[in-house]
């Protein structure tokens, strides 16, 4: 960990100081020599800490026990519980940081089934999920079965990257495109409908499906904000740093704003009155599926429009995004808008 932050966060500052990626040589006058060195220091740091495990993994490598991995090293937590390529047996009920060495029987009671879920009352793929606080079970989660689509949700995640690297754009962006699919597609069956509560073991019966607060999903959905307001954060810093840094790429309006910047924020406005009128449809009983689905794709319909429009009123001018930094900036808003709007959805 200190060797980690010794490298990169000496990297972030001679960052700040104008340093550009991927050099091997500058001047000395430059004045990053010192950083640099401090980042190599860190950087060995790292390499012989990965060596101590590479040592220890070779010295302390032998065969599979038979039924599991076994406990090799007597410790006390619940990653060396008897598990199989299915996990563990039975979900246990743990009281102490180190149940292994607390509760002497909890691996093969764990394996006889005695605690929560030893079998899947659902039929699928299930855990459960709990308070955050106390660790109290409050419904069955059923989890997607195995599939093709996160595989090549995979495949294609790492060709976008890759190609990315090596600046083969129109494919990259494909290969995103389909990443997008593949994910829908995966996750489309994490949302199975509505079925009767289950019993799960210890006198405990428990609902197969919740919604509001208490589902899963409301704190994804907090994530996801939180993500997105970090990227517009980072952002506002980015536009600010370009903005003192090079003054001189930046052009001095003057004038009433375009016409195209209130169609854009109109745009914007349908989208959101769209999508907030899908959630007060979605609260109706009984609900009505088609106005629902239309008020969805007129959101998405105004938002993908917000954007074009936005995009084709700088592009008709001539700015292209690797001109400067105020034109990348200029491109980066756009997608700043689009990405904190799609959660609101």
């Amino acid at each position: 960990f200190v060797g980690f932050n010794v490298t990169f966060f000496t990297m972030h500052l001679t960052g700040l100081w104008g340093m550009p990626r991927r050099v091997y040589t500058y001047p000395a006058e430059l004045g990053w020599g010192t950083l640099n060195m401090i980042s190599t220091v860190g950087a060995f740091m790292i390499a012989a800490g990965v060596l101590v495990f590479l040592l220890d993994l070779v010295r302390n490598l032998r065969p599979t026990l038979v039924g599991g991995v076994g406990n090799v090293w007597k410790a006390g937590t619940l990653e060396w519980m008897h598990s199989d390529v299915y996990g563990v047996r039975s979900v246990p009920l743990v009281s102490s940081r180190y149940p292994l060495w607390d509760q002497p029987r909890l691996n093969d009671d764990v394996v006889a089934g005695r605690y929560y879920l030893p079998d899947a009352p659902t039929g699928y793929r299930e855990t459960i999920v709990t308070s955050a606080i106390e660790a109290t079970p409050q419904y069955v989660l059923r989890l997607p079965g195995p599939g093709w689509t996160p595989f090549l949700a995979a495949v294609f995640t790492a060709a976008f990257f890759m190609l990315l690297t090596v600046k083969f754009l129109v494919l990259a962006f494909v290969c995103g495109a389909l990443v997008i699919v593949m994910l829908v597609a995966w996750m489309w069956n994490s949302d199975p409908a509505p079925s009767d509560p289950v019993h799960i073991g210890g006198g405990i019966t428990l609902p197969t499906y919740v919604s509001g607060s208490m589902s899963h999903s409301w704190m994804a959905m907090i994530v996801l904000l939180l993500v997105a307001g970090s990227l517009y954060l980072a952002f506002v810093f980015s536009y600010l740093y370009l903005w003192t840094v090079a003054p001189q790429n930046w052009p001095q309006f003057v004038g009433a704003l375009p016409p195209v910047t209130f169609a854009v924020g109109t745009l914007l406005i349908v989208s959101s009155a769209s999508m907030i009128a899908a959630k007060y449809e979605l609260a109706m009983e009984p609900m009505r599926r088609a106005r629902l689905v239309v008020l969805v794709v007129v959101s998405l319909m105004a938002l993908a429009a917000a954007l074009a429009l936005d995009v084709d009123s700088h592009w008709s001018t001539g700015l292209r995004p690797s001109s400067s930094g105020y034109a990348a900036m200029v491109y980066m808003t756009a997608a700043c808008n689009s990405s904190c709007s799609l959660p609101c959805w």
